[in-house]
């Protein structure tokens, strides 16, 4: 049986105010939760922190000193960091991001030759085309420069700790790495030689005064080659290098030991000092200069927060006589 439509009228009306309400409050709901994020932005750019600005400065006490003096560095400002670069070497800031320097390589080592007669059994030499393959075939395939005549004395049968002398590699590419050998050969039917290397070091002088290590008896990772079977090998230790040729009947012997790629113009950037933070404060510094010189003393002062920050660089020149 049908309802009648007057019925049906009535409940829609009554359904529609039921859903009237509803949507009334979704509606102040919504703009509610507007009204309060447009608050709470409102707040955040009121309570946002500002960096700080730096009102910075450092002077000296004197314009000259002695060597070993102590240079009072008079700070005013009191920056939430504070970096400092003496101007000696290692520590330039001009220097902070350089990783490379060309300068003057040389390499020496003290050496011992033991036993036996036979002359010329040790050869130095330097490669810049090995592949670094540690086979017969792969040290053969290189070109390697004969620099034992660099040798001061050349090698001789002597007492220990021998020096070579500083042999200076200056003529080589220090744009590519290099590769040092010693070489030993050994004949048999006679007392063959034992040849003992020990404080090899390789060096680059930078800026007139700088050392830089390139590598020595223990980092230069050496390898030992065995060419034709040779019944003896280099060995070694983190003090020395040695080539035990041995007794006439043990046959003959050709072994090198060859370092692994040393790249001559690499440097570590010079470093500063971190002085204080925002936790301490500092009126003054003091330094003391080892060598006479001119030396560009640097301060580098910042306030920062994660909103930014304020820096400041000074520079003063300090003379040591």
């Amino acid at each position: 049986m049908k309802r009648p439509c007057k019925i049906l009228q009535t409940e829609r009306m009554n359904i529609g105010r039921s859903i009237r309400p509803i949507k009334k409050i979704k509606i102040i709901r919504m703009k509610r939760i507007s009204i309060y994020l447009i608050f709470s932005f409102s707040l955040l750019a009121c309570n946002k922190k500002e960096v700080v600005p730096l009102n910075f400065d450092v002077r000296t006490n004197k314009t000259s000193y002695n060597v070993n003096d102590t240079v009072r560095f008079l700070v005013s400002g009191n920056p939430d960091q504070l970096q400092f670069y003496s101007g000696m070497p290692g520590h330039q800031y001009i220097y902070k991001d350089r990783y490379e320097a060309n300068g003057k390589p040389a390499m020496s080592f003290t050496y011992f030759a033991q036993y036996g007669a036979e002359l010329n059994t040790l050869k130095l030499l330097v490669s810049q085309n090995f592949a670094g393959t540690y086979t017969q075939a792969g040290v053969a395939a290189a070109t390697w420069t004969d620099i034992t005549n660099r040798v001061t004395p050349a090698f001789v049968y002597n007492s220990d700790n021998r020096p070579s002398g500083t042999i200076d590699l200056s003529d080589f590419d220090q744009s590519k790495p290099l590769y040092i050998a010693f070489k030993f050969t050994g004949t048999t039917g006679a007392t063959q030689r034992t040849w003992t290397i020990k404080n090899f070091t390789l060096n680059t002088e930078i800026d007139g005064g700088t050392v830089i290590s390139v590598a020595n008896t223990s980092t230069a990772a050496w390898t030992n080659v065995n060419f034709n079977n040779s019944p003896r090998n280099w060995t070694f230790t983190t003090a020395q290098l040695q080539f035990q040729g041995g007794a006439a009947n043990i046959g003959s012997n050709e072994g090198w030991a060859v370092s692994k790629a040393l790249y001559l113009n690499k440097v570590a950037p010079d470093k500063g000092v971190a002085l204080k933070n925002m936790s301490t404060r500092m009126d003054e510094y003091s330094f003391i200069y080892t060598a006479p010189g001119t030396y560009t003393a640097t301060f580098i002062a910042s306030n920062e927060n994660i909103y930014g920050a304020s820096k400041s660089l000074k520079e003063l020149t300090v003379t040591v006589q």
